[in-house]
């Protein structure tokens, strides 16, 4: 896209103005409100681009006043400003693997890269603009591993397997959030078996 001088010149004016009221502030609260001024003064100024309208329109508000913007969907903005967003590929049984912690997604997806957003305590699992499940978090003094995982919802979404499950409710005890451990030396011999079962619902459920 072609950016003409004139485009940099308003951009440059905009820098001034805001830098002007920023340097003044000390608090958040400040630059709150040196962000609110700028606003309305760039806004609703008289600006020298319009002194010769006669329609009465000198100010860029009074010209674009009849313009009204699109309001994004919450959901939207919730993916565009996550704190964090990373992939995650959903294991056999559907399970991201996220720090210290294995998180159900949905087993339909095995082999899939499914999307994990993290906005303040809640993390959330989408694949193809759909939420699969959603978690609350709370994170370690270290800020990198999760100290606790709760409160599971599971979504209603197009991607659920069509294999039915291999047992009964009830047979088996099935987690949806499974903590890891660190790796320890195991001796030799028969191994512990540990059956995860994908989940025998298929609407949306707290858990």
């Amino acid at each position: 896209m072609e950016i003409r001088e004139s485009q940099f010149h308003i951009i440059y004016v905009q820098r001034r103005m805001a830098d002007w009221s920023f340097e003044k502030a000390h608090t958040w609260e400040d630059l709150l409100a040196a962000h609110e001024k700028w606003m309305n003064d760039y806004n609703f100024q008289r600006h020298m681009a319009h002194e010769k309208r006669d329609d009465g329109c000198h100010s860029p508000a009074a010209v674009l006043q009849w313009i009204k913007g699109m309001q994004p969907e919450p959901d939207l903005v919730y993916r565009a400003f996550s704190a964090l967003c990373e992939t995650r590929t959903l294991t056999k049984a559907g399970y991201a693997r996220f720090r210290n912690f294995l998180l159900y997604g949905e087993q339909g997806l095995a082999g899939k890269r499914a999307l994990i957003n993290i906005f303040q305590d809640v993390l959330t699992l989408e694949y193809g603009e759909h939420p699969l499940s959603r978690y609350s978090v709370e994170w370690q003094p270290d800020d990198t591993h999760l100290l606790r995982v709760g409160n599971p919802r599971l979504y209603d979404h197009p991607y659920q397997s069509p294999q039915l499950p291999l047992w009964e409710p009830g047979e088996v005890e099935w987690f949806v959030i499974i903590r890891g451990s660190p790796p320890v030396r195991r001796p030799t011999g028969r191994g512990r078996i540990v059956v995860i079962q994908p989940p025998l619902w298929s609407s949306g459920t707290q858990g």
